[in-house]
């Protein structure tokens, strides 16, 4: 019979984290500039403000990266969560058990010297720029499986197992998307940047009227 108090007391000791509804909020991050101050003025090269223009996108890009980072791991917690509440009520001998499933191979090499080449091959890799969560080069959501969830009688780790899988797909999905509307961004404001040192370009070399002949 399910230990009720022991229930209880897994709940009270969890932090109540509110379902993950949209990633939406991401998109809300500190200010850059002050705006109690005048605005700083623009530089006349093009270069450089070319260069300016693009940096202050890609250091909100980051804070918005960041926060879908911090939105998907906060809903990995909230799923872990409830997996361990909905456990705690589940019949022991219907719970699933930790491990392989009968039928199922490990992955690892059959011998000491394959898994020393592995450890030495990763000894190699890079450490990733944005900490532990960044996701490997050339990895898109088509490496992600996608399942179905809610089966009548699933146990609450097969359940939780498969809503991480999803949402491993969704973040990596949203992730793609930020990456593709950033680079569409920069395009866009370098060449309104251009052309506005064109127009600048050819209004100055108009002739103004003052410098025009007076032929009458």
């Amino acid at each position: 019979m399910p230990n009720t108090h022991d229930a209880g007391r897994v709940l009270e000791e969890q932090e109540d984290i509110p379902a993950y509804q949209s990633i939406a909020p991401s998109i809300f991050v500190p200010a850059q500039a002050d705006f109690t101050k005048p605005p700083p003025e623009l530089p006349s090269d093009l270069n450089q403000l070319r260069g300016e223009a693009l940096s202050q996108i890609d250091e909100h890009a980051d804070a918005v990266q960041d926060n879908i980072y911090y939105m998907i791991d906060r809903e990995k917690k909230r799923i872990q969560q409830e997996c361990k509440q909905r456990e705690a009520l589940f019949p022991r001998h219907l719970r699933d058990k930790p491990g392989l499933a009968e039928g199922e191979d490990t992955c690892l090499p059959d011998n000491a010297m394959e898994m020393d080449e592995i450890l030495f091959i990763r000894s190699l890799c890079s450490e990733p720029a944005r900490g532990p969560y960044e996701v490997p080069q050339g990895f898109n959501h088509t490496n992600c499986l996608h399942v179905m969830t809610g089966a009548p009688g699933e146990p609450p780790r097969k359940s939780a197992e498969k809503m991480l899988m999803n949402l491993t797909k969704h973040g990596v999905q949203k992730l793609e998307g930020l990456t593709n509307h950033v680079r569409g961004v920069k395009e866009a404001k370098a060449k309104e940047l251009e052309n506005q040192a064109l127009a600048k370009n050819i209004g100055s070399m108009e002739i103004a009227p003052a410098d025009e002949m007076d032929l009458s």
